[in-house]
């Protein structure tokens, strides 16, 4: 008897469409991966397209309701081509809650690449990311801008000075013959006391360095925010959580940069 119960136990388990063992796994059979990968290719160069527009939003943890209204909303613009998630899609890091806001932001028209968060980097987070949307540094360029993501998230590795990865970033931001701008993306902003207090400087100089250097752009405060840590003119800026159902068009034309915030 209860050899036969415990093979009814094992076939339904073998069943089940899903079953997480633990809040710590990092994948199972219906993941996602390397989503960045998969959207940059569908996305393309932009090799013949003047105006670069595209979203940025950020901290969708916690909000997926709203995440299925942010798809409508963009949706319904015209002339986007592309989204930016700036981190913050989990609250604890874990893969079902990673899977939720991927799979509901499968219902955007235009192509979407994300950005790891503080939050996304709790438990086994790093890895879960990792596995669905690929490296933690990445590039990529579009309509002849050079787009730098990088992790920011100073205080998940308790301020050891290699986060973010100011080398890698000045390696990137390198001039070439076929990039006419630059603009950096992150989720933690250098005014944050999560960003590592000792390579501020470094970091925006970095920037300010850059010839056609045009936006940092951040989330993770949950408001919007413009300003200037420097003379630089070069502006930081930082969108708004999804929970405040706001999100920044930004457009880049002539290399110029402008930003529009959209309500939903």
């Amino acid at each position: 008897m209860r050899i036969f119960l415990l093979f009814l136990i094992c076939a339904a388990l073998a069943s089940c469409n899903h079953f997480e063992f633990s809040p710590n796994q990092t994948f199972d059979r219906l993941s996602l991966k390397d989503v960045n990968a998969t959207n940059l290719k569908r996305l393309g160069n932009g090799a013949n397209d003047d105006t670069v527009t595209f979203v940025l939003t950020g901290d969708s943890q916690k909000s997926r309701d709203e995440t299925v209204q942010f798809c409508k909303a963009v949706n319904a613009i015209k002339g986007i081509d592309f989204v930016v998630l700036d981190g913050d899609i989990t609250e604890f890091g874990v893969l079902k809650e990673m899977l939720w806001i991927s799979r509901t932001l499968e219902d955007l028209n235009p192509p979407y690449v994300a950005v790891i968060g503080n939050h996304d980097e709790t438990a086994r987070g790093k890895e879960t990311f990792k596995h669905m949307f690929g490296e933690l540094d990445y590039s990529f360029v579009y309509g002849g801008i050079k787009f730098v993501c990088h992790d920011s998230n100073s205080r998940e590795y308790n301020f050891n000075g290699q986060v973010p990865n100011i080398p890698w970033l000045k390696n990137e931001l390198k001039p070439s013959p076929d990039i006419k701008g630059f603009v950096a993306i992150s989720h933690v902003p250098v005014n944050s006391e999560d960003f590592d207090p000792l390579l501020i400087k470094d970091y925006t100089t970095t920037f300010a360095e850059t010839p056609g250097f045009l936006a940092s752009l951040n989330a993770h405060a949950h408001n919007y925010s413009l300003y200037y840590p420097d003379d630089s003119g070069i502006p930081y800026v930082i969108t708004s959580a999804v929970a405040n159902k706001e999100f920044l068009v930004v457009q880049i034309v002539n290399n110029k940069i402008s930003f529009e915030r959209v309500y939903f």
